[in-house]
């Protein structure tokens, strides 16, 4: 027979209680303490549980039921054991697990009735409060005022009633217990905390576990994707109703937005706001809403986002993910988290805890008193899977039925909109954020950890241009032309399932607008000519090189033409597009190749802006010189980097870099391939080779240089003799840039928006800009997504990591590029020009359809709109501040415009913009994003 219980610690007192155990320790510890508040154990012993220091254990051992905690074995004294068992106490050692303390103390104890049996859990939770209250006012240094008389006899008041089969007096009674805690605890803080429960779904969790938590009598707010929510809905239709039932009582919160959680930093805008709408019609479709709050499982965050979430509608934001990965940390819960372009959102800036880990909760009132004492928003979230969660937690929901002592489990969204706004900014640096993607790849072994992002941004982009060719032609013809497909959704890529390579899909769609738009350009009265139409979809000038195989004669005159060439099996040209607008290239009678210099001489390729030097041992770039500054401005090579040997203490202020090897580029073979006034290239080839001469790889390069360009291209091919190691970031084949200026500073875009960064690895698919003090050097990556600074002044170009089949890649090296993401989009993809038989075009051999005079404003989408009747009568585009400083200008159309609205991202009509006949005045702030309607008149 049980007269009292008790426990064993290693402590004095609460002041020194031992909270910083983990594992299987703490497992041990709060089952013990737990398990005391049995209400058998209670009623029985006719008094609360009592501890003792486990190195002076209590004399009187008769009718003790004791708990030794697997922390306390060594601190027990000798024979000690052997005493209690003589004198009839009942020893429960070294157990982990509730439910098997509790089922030995149980033998010592008379029949238990079934109401005991089943409200056990509210008194395990009362124990937990009682402990975490006590030790919550220690850590907000208050003493105890609690009235311990009145506290243990309600206890035990419960337990007994309980044990008598009455549930309302024992519930009154626990009721009181629960008050009195919490009228402790408003003593020091009296505002409740917000806990937040977040429950994880994955496709493999759609079962009875989901349900169960759904239907939970705690608020819970799922982590779930569009994709997730419309199997949910087409699979599990009794979960989908239960959710819907549930947020319908606001018992339940949707955290999500995305379709599919892709890698979101590196999705052109237009793509990621795509994922958006799709994922919003997927949820819709699914629970009748979407979420309102945004989050994601997966890593992906970038500064980009506020903007969106705001033009969006959204409340909220979770700024953590449970993935791999890096994001700036916040010491406030909850923060005003501000975009690239100003704009800011609410946001969670706190990791969710660990709800199946037992420290959690052993030290949860450290985590409660240092969000009392130190944020705006006192906040605690969890997250955890479907029913998988430790018994502590089960005890702070039974807690939270009872009241708010520890906190008060809320949907995201009553946190949003309920809680006090935050003040503090969480302005967290693009560079701040870094992503596991190439890490997670390899260790995934995913099939082209580098090609599937270059994939990805070339179909973007040919649907980018097959689009705007397609609206474009129904703008100017008048009449919508259903008949054109094009591929309606952009390539989004889940990282855990890359796809299929669809580099080319869009290219059939591309020639089929091209083509419709040549029909619908007005034609002069002139006799038809053998002529190229070239294309420009972006809204910037752009020079191109072009080659003209279907011309009789080289072309001639003056702009778009730049000069004209040809060489012993190609006529070529180098031209000048307009921006949103067109070239058109005819063959002239009076044309002839140029008189002007040639590009190529020895190992030396250059044009109006640049000299470049191949060098004649490693078939690399020597250097390469502008005619404004002294000094080489760059240098390149191929190489394989390796890790090399551990370094010691002594040496990690040198960096991560300093024991990296990187094999020598020798070359075999330099060949002057094409040298004419419009175009000069030069081939390379050789050998990548280790320390010990040994090939670790062949190589073949292209530099192509056209006249009036400010971009080198490179084609590079690399054949590996020795596979990189499966640490991406430490062991690749590369295209390795220097620079001399250790102080430069570096920038890429993010999102399309120029970006500094200073971190050693940097994500971008666009362009990586080197601004030094003698001007400013740019590498347009061709969708290439992954590089690597080092040393100050070295950039490595991530090309072939282990895994990758891949074996040629295109990069540009740009010098002194008015603006890079243009030049870089360019880079990336454009329409090659397309021949026609037909008359010069009504407007000339040149001319633009847009105008926009802010250069640092780009359209990136642009798409009809018509009325009731079908018939088109504006159109609707995107435009995007690219280079982070403020853009006023005005966007001139061909034809009048009657009004003009910039909107939200829902298609809402925000404000009016100014427009004067065909002119639409508009400001954007650095980085900002805005959709832009524009009716005729």
């Amino acid at each position: 027979m049980i007269q009292e219980i008790a426990i064993l610690l290693p402590c004095h007192s609460f002041e020194d209680f031992p909270t910083y155990h983990t594992g299987d320790d703490a497992q041990s510890l709060l089952a013990n303490w737990t398990a005391m508040w049995h209400p058998a154990f209670l009623a029985a012993a006719g008094k609360k549980p009592q501890w003792h220091r486990a190195d002076t254990p209590p004399e009187n051992l008769e009718g003790l039921a004791l708990l030794i905690p697997s922390i306390c074995k060594l601190d027990l004294p000798a024979g000690f054991t052997q005493r209690a068992k003589e004198s009839g106490a009942t020893l429960v050692k070294n157990l982990t697990d509730r439910v098997e303390i509790v089922a030995k103390l149980l033998a010592a104890v008379p029949e238990v009735n079934s109401l005991a049996v089943e409200m056990a859990s509210d008194f395990y939770a009362l124990g937990y409060c009682y402990l975490q209250v006590e030790l919550l006012t220690r850590q907000m240094r208050y003493s105890s005022s609690l009235d311990e008389i009145y506290f243990e006899n309600k206890t035990i008041e419960a337990a007994q009633a309980a044990m008598a089969g009455n549930q309302d007096e024992a519930q009154a009674a626990l009721q009181a217990c629960f008050d009195v805690l919490m009228e402790e605890r408003n003593q020091y803080y009296s505002v409740d905390a917000s806990l937040l429960d977040f429950t994880l779904v994955a496709e493999s969790t759609l079962g009875d576990a989901l349900l169960a938590e759904v239907q939970g009598t705690v608020p819970t707010n799922l982590w779930v994707s569009g994709l997730l929510a419309t199997k949910i809905a087409s699979e599990h239709p009794q979960l989908a109703q239960a959710i819907v039932e549930k947020r319908e009582a606001k018992q339940l919160g949707l955290v999500g937005g995305e379709l599919v959680e892709g890698p979101l930093n590196l999705l052109d805008p237009e793509a990621l706001l795509q994922n958006f709408h799709q994922g919003h019609a997927a949820y819709e479709a699914a629970f009748g809403i979407a979420p309102q709050v945004f989050g994601r499982r997966r890593f992906g965050m970038t500064a980009f986002l506020p903007q969106i979430l705001r033009g969006l509608g959204y409340v909220g934001a979770i700024h953590a993910t449970l993935d791999e990965g890096r994001l700036p940390v916040s010491n406030q819960g909850k923060v005003r988290w501000e975009g690239i372009d100003g704009s800011t959102i609410d946001a969670l800036a706190k990791f969710p805890l660990d709800a199946t880990k037992p420290e959690t909760f052993l030290s949860l009132f450290t985590k409660l008193g240092e969000a009392m004492d130190g944020e705006h928003v006192a906040t605690l979230a969890f997250a955890h899977w479907p029913q998988l969660t430790s018994p502590w937690y089960e005890d702070l929901k039974t807690i939270a039925r009872y009241g708010n002592c520890l906190g008060e489990f809320v949907t995201v969204e009553h946190y949003f909109e309920e809680t006090d706004t935050a003040t503090y900014h969480g302005n967290f640096k693009p560079e701040d954020y870094r992503t596991p993607w190439l890490k997670q790849s390899i260790v995934r072994r995913q099939p082209g950890p580098i090609s599937q992002h270059i994939a990805r941004e070339q179909f973007n982009a040919q649907l980018e241009v097959a689009n705007k060719l397609h609206s474009l032609a129904e703008l100017i013809s008048g009449q919508a032309n259903p008949t054109i497909e094009t591929t309606s959704s952009r390539s989004i890529q889940d990282p855990a399932n890359p796809g299929e390579d669809k580099t080319d899909a869009n290219e059939p769609a591309v020639q089929a607008a091209q083509q419709e738009l040549v029909k619908a350009l007005p034609r002069s009265e002139e006799s038809p000519q053998r002529a190229y139409l070239s294309f420009n979809t972006l809204n910037t000038v752009r020079n191109r090189g072009i080659f003209l195989p279907e011309l009789k004669d080289l072309p001639a005159g003056d702009k778009p033409l730049i000069v004209a060439a040809h060489d012993s099996t190609r006529k070529l040209a180098a031209i000048e597009v307009p921006g949103t607008g067109y070239a058109w290239i005819a063959g002239s009678p009076h044309g002839g190749a140029s008189k002007q210099k040639t590009m190529l001489e020895g190992h030396v390729l250059r044009n109006e802006f640049m000299e470049v030097h191949i060098h004649p041992t490693t078939g690399g770039i020597k250097s390469i010189y502008d005619y404004k500054t002294r000094g080489n401005r760059l240098s390149q090579q191929l190489s394989l980097r390796m890790p090399g040997k551990k370094q010691s203490a002594g040496e990690k202020h040198l960096g991560p870099d300093a024991s990296a090897i990187y094999s020598q580029m020798i070359v075999t073979q330099i060949d002057p391939a094409t040298n004419t006034a419009a175009l000069g290239e030069i081939h390379t080839s050789g050998n990548l080779v280790g320390e010990e001469n040994e090939v670790m790889a062949t190589f073949k390069q292209t530099y192509r240089l056209w006249r009036d360009s400010r971009v080198l291209e490179i084609d590079i091919e690399i054949q590996p003799q020795v596979d990189p190691k499966s640490l991406p970031w430490d062991s690749h084949y590369c295209c390795r840039l220097a620079w001399g200026d250790e102080s430069a500073l570096t920038y890429h875009d993010v999102q399309w928006v120029r970006t500094r960064c200073s971190g050693r690895r940097i994500e971008a698919a666009n362009y990586v800009e080197i601004e030094a003090s003698h001007g400013k050097t740019t590498l347009l990556t061709g969708g290439i997504p992954f590089h690597l600074r080092n040393h100050g002044h070295m950039l490595d170009s991530i090309l072939i990591p282990h895994g990758e089949s891949q074996r040629k890649f295109r990069l540009g090296i740009g010098l002194d590029l008015p603006y890079s993401l243009p030049a870089a989009r360019d880079f990336l993809y454009h329409p090659q020009p397309t021949f026609e038989m037909a008359p010069l075009p009504a407007a000339g051999t040149s001319s633009w359809m847009f105008h926009l005079d802010a250069k640092n404003v780009m359209l990136t989408s642009l798409s009809t709109s018509t009325n009731e009747n079908g018939a088109i009568v504006g159109f609707t585009t995107k435009m995007l501040e690219t280079e982070g400083r403020p853009a006023k200008g005005s966007l001139r159309c061909f034809r009048r415009v009657q009004e003009a609205h910039l909107c939200d991202f829902h298609g809402k009509r925000i404000s009016q913009c100014e427009v004067e006949k065909d002119r639409i005045h508009f400001q954007l702030a650095p980085g900002q994003w805005y959709p832009l309607e524009v009716v005729w008149a």
